[in-house]
């Protein structure tokens, strides 16, 4: 699926990921006492980093001295192997107690009755956003674990010769965009690719359009409208007018990414992740990059896609009791932290965000603020992860950027494959 292709890479480029998975047959109940025992079994997605690997497994170690009796079995399982393992682990009915679930499965697999249902958290608890990635029917079946959501960066040295201040709107990205084109030679403006829809599909909600609506259990394209027209036509101008590397129409995140590293350009929708990745290749850019909330559109929204992963417990657990012990203990704020500290990512917890120290910390600050107040998911249709599979936004928006199609006929175009999609 594509948005776990892009959490890959933004993860491997971090040297973070996780994922968890597998079954156990000789688990126990809680005693009557309380006190728990037995054995489950976690997948986990492979971070491919040793030092990542071992706080994951810290937490079953730690987790098994605090309740003697216990037995936490993790294993790790690559993304791009995790989808398929789900579905025969599913289909087979040999399913892990707990596992990791990208918030865009989790509505996907929800549907297949895999999970056990999540009480209604009250509110401030967790990132709405996230919440609303793990609601289907109306019933929540997973909880927050970690998360991101992108913002902008700049190059403060590169806007301060442009003579211009960090853009906050459409209006003032596109004319900070052309200052620097017009005054700072040997740079682009901006990193806006043709395949990374994190950067075109958040302009939608900017613009103040939504891209599916629900009816019932029933979901319906909403990109048919203005506003989606309006989006995907500032997001092409970006690179018809010249204001982003020609090559970077078959640019995904991560060559974005390593433009900026290398000062090819000024300004990049991403992370904290991937601001972690450029200071750790380039220490030296540290004190030149800023971070802005993404620019508002017209509709005065300035929204991001919400993205990450959700703590779920199978209904074929052995245990339930465990698992849901275990899952609490990897979202109490301390343990949170020691995943997601240094690696970009935030908790999905917002207890978990304010012990993170991002928040008075005026560079990342701004990343947690669009997660916490400015962030949104893609439609939890359990159809959505067949969407991404197919990649269909991609190539639309590459048309309208070439000037093969216009924006309208890509909102048409894109509508009729979704409905097509959702209609199953």
């Amino acid at each position: 699926m594509r948005t776990h292709k892009v959490l890959l890479a933004a993860l491997a480029a971090a040297s973070v990921a996780v994922a968890a998975c597998g079954g156990s047959s000789d688990n126990k109940s809680a005693s009557a006492s309380g006190k728990l025992s037995g054995s489950i079994d976690v997948w986990i997605m492979d971070p491919g980093s040793p030092a990542v690997q071992s706080v994951v497994k810290g937490y079953g170690t730690s987790f098994q001295a605090a309740h003697p009796g216990t037995k936490i079995n993790i294993e790790f399982v690559p993304w791009a192997q995790a989808h398929d393992k789900f579905t025969t682990a599913i289909a087979g009915g040999k399913t892990p107690d707990v596992a990791e679930m990208g918030t865009t499965w989790t509505p996907e697999f929800a549907d297949q009755g895999a999970f056990e249902e999540v009480a209604k958290p009250a509110p401030g608890k967790y990132v709405s956003s996230l919440i609303a990635a793990a609601t289907l029917n109306g019933k929540v079946w997973g909880k927050p674990w970690y998360a991101g959501s992108r913002a902008l960066l700049y190059r403060k040295d590169v806007l301060k010769k442009a003579g211009v201040q960090p853009p906050k709107t459409w209006d003032e990205l596109m004319a900070a965009a052309k200052a620097i084109k017009a005054k700072v030679p040997g740079i682009y403006p901006t990193g806006y690719t043709g395949l990374t829809e994190h950067m075109y599909l958040p302009t939608i909600w900017q613009a103040g359009g939504q891209i599916a609506t629900q009816s019932g259990k029933s979901w319906t394209s909403d990109l048919n409208t203005p506003q989606a027209v309006q989006a995907i036509q500032y997001y092409a101008n970006i690179y018809k007018q010249g204001l982003t590397p020609k090559a970077a129409i078959g640019w995904e995140e991560p060559d974005a990414q390593t433009a900026f590293i290398n000062g090819d350009i000024a300004m990049l929708v991403a992370g904290g992740w991937g601001y972690n990745a450029i200071i750790a290749a380039k220490p030296g850019m540290k004190s030149k990059i800023g971070v802005e909330l993404e620019p508002a559109g017209p509709s005065g929204k300035d929204t991001a896609f919400a993205g990450g992963s959700h703590l779920v417990v199978f209904k074929g657990s052995k245990d339930t009791t465990l698992a849901n012990a275990f899952v609490d203990y990897m979202l109490e704020p301390a343990n949170l932290n020691k995943f997601t500290s240094g690696v970009g990512f935030l908790p999905g917890t917002v207890d978990g965000i304010k012990a993170s120290g991002y928040l008075t910390d005026p560079v990342r600050k701004p990343f947690a603020d669009q997660l916490l107040d400015h962030s949104q998911v893609y439609p939890p249709s359990p159809r959505w992860g067949a969407l991404e599979g197919a990649q269909i936004f991609d190539g639309e928006i590459q048309k309208v950027m070439r000037g093969q199609q216009t924006a309208q006929q890509a909102a048409q175009n894109l509508a009729k494959k979704m409905n097509q999609e959702f209609a199953g």
